[in-house]
């Protein structure tokens, strides 16, 4: 109650009472979460994935730049991916499949000093081949897009930094999925096809940056909101 009373009286004289030098008491942090890996016991060996999951070792992004650079992780062009150990029951991606994989999905577990995930078939973006994102074949209905690029100046002839520039969502359609299936369990192919334009809902999508600076986004094909030509 002393205290209290001495910040009263300190009112009138921040500059010269000792409690007004005090910090700020911090807030308490919400919504703030932090991942770590599930490290499994040295005896186990193998992990069979449960249901419709897939069990994955995660290949991690380039750090560096072909120079010895060390890369922000804004910078890094790599998209999430992995090589998928075992495929349990799922339909779409078979052991030793390379596959792209939503960023936020699944549950990171370390196997013998490996760094695995396990995933939810639906959580697959896509199968890929090579390592350019553009050639990567989209699962379900889903639709890689290779992006339109924007603008460089405004009407009036200025010249935009790259953060003024507008966020494009048009592009081009690079490849298409097989389709999704329905409650009848029915696959529905998707009515998009590769080499149209299309305009995209913005905001949606995993954005990847692919070979040459070449940018490309998958998305649902319900996010497609019309085709253009």
């Amino acid at each position: 109650m002393a205290q209290a009373g001495a910040f009263a009286n300190c009112t009138l004289h921040r500059h010269s009472c000792p409690f007004s030098q005090l910090p700020a008491p911090r807030r308490p942090l919400r919504n703030l979460v932090v991942r770590a890996a599930t490290a499994l016991p040295a005896e186990y060996k193998q992990v069979a994935p449960a249901g419709n999951r897939v069990f994955v070792k995660v290949e991690s992004g380039d750090d560096k730049s072909t120079g010895g650079i060390l890369l922000p992780s804004t910078a890094q062009k790599k998209p999430t991916e992995g090589r998928i150990v075992n495929a349990g029951t799922a339909a779409a991606v078979k052991n030793g499949d390379k596959v792209v994989y939503s960023k936020f999905a699944g549950t990171e577990v370390e196997l013998e000093g490996s760094e695995h995930v396990i995933l939810k078939e639906e959580d697959v973006i896509g199968v890929l081949s090579t390592d350019d994102i553009g050639d990567l074949k989209p699962l379900g209905d889903r639709i890689l897009i290779e992006v339109a690029e924007a603008a460089d100046s405004t009407k009036g002839g200025v010249i935009l930094s790259t953060a003024g520039r507008d966020r494009p969502t048009i592009g081009k359609v690079v490849a298409v999925g097989s389709g999704k299936g329905d409650e009848s369990g029915n696959i529905v192919k998707p009515t998009t096809t590769a080499g149209s334009s299309v305009l995209y809902q913005r905001y949606s999508g995993s954005e990847f940056e692919g070979n040459n600076g070449r940018s490309f986004i998958v998305v649902r094909e319900a996010d497609i909101l019309a085709a253009l030509s």
